[in-house]
């Protein structure tokens, strides 16, 4: 009876939460797509066993967060499909979770499908609270970045002791569904903030006042598919 209604209840979270998963592109995807993807793929499979480690110690049901991963599901005539499943229990290196997102090409499998999967099968995770705020999910922000093309870096700035200091503020631009955070190098952030101090610095002595230690907000322009960066 406890697991008949904790699969219940696991669908409902699933049917609730993971409104992410419909809008990734993960299926008809090119040679071209499947290159880009390649390396975020890697950092998740890297990343995922800190993961897997709080999902076991029940951290992220005390953080009222669920865990969804990305694996390939694969029909009898060998159709493929990378899909999202909300993750359910772990044994090991093996997982239960449930289909969480529409089938587009899949005739075997749908939406609400329970799947057992092992943990080499992982392509991609996401952590994701009651509002939709995302951690993880690399695949699917570099798929988004790669289809908008150009992206936001936002900053914390502030005017302390004569000079400007640039913070990355990852938060700020996934308020507009636009996260870059884990698919940006550092050494990208760390050029657009020193692009953003010498702008400001430029501003300063044209006669812009600002205020001691008065924060502010600001961003700069990463091409995802140029690697040009502004200002």
């Amino acid at each position: 009876m406890f697991s008949r209604l904790f699969r219940v209840i696991s669908l409902l979270a699933v049917l609730c939460v993971c409104g992410h998963a419909a809008e990734d592109k993960l299926f008809n995807m090119n040679t071209d797509m499947e290159k880009l993807i390649a390396p975020y793929i890697e950092k998740a499979r890297a990343t995922f066993p800190a993961v897997k480690k709080k999902y076991i110690a029940g951290d992220y049901v005390r953080e009222k967060r669920v865990l969804d991963v990305q694996i390939n599901l694969v029909d009898k005539d060998g159709t493929k499909e990378m899909v999202f499943v909300f993750v359910t229990q772990c044994l090991g290196d093996r997982f239960q979770g449930i289909v969480a997102n529409e089938i587009q090409l899949l005739k075997e499998y749908k939406k609400g499908d329970e799947v057992s999967f092992t943990q080499d099968q992982i392509r991609n995770w996401v952590v994701v609270d009651s509002l939709g705020n995302e951690e993880g999910n690399f695949v699917g922000k570099a798929i988004e970045a790669f289809d908008s093309g150009i992206v936001g870096v936002f900053f914390e700035g502030v005017f302390k002791k004569g000079k400007f200091e640039f913070k990355y503020q990852d938060a700020q631009s996934a308020k507009y569904q636009n996260s870059i955070d884990g698919i940006v190098s550092q050494e990208i952030i760390s050029e657009i903030a020193k692009r953003l101090k010498a702008s400001y610095e430029k501003k300063r002595r044209e006669g812009q006042k600002f205020e001691e230690g008065e924060v502010f907000y600001t961003y700069g322009i990463y091409d995802f598919r140029t690697g040009e960066v502004k200002p």
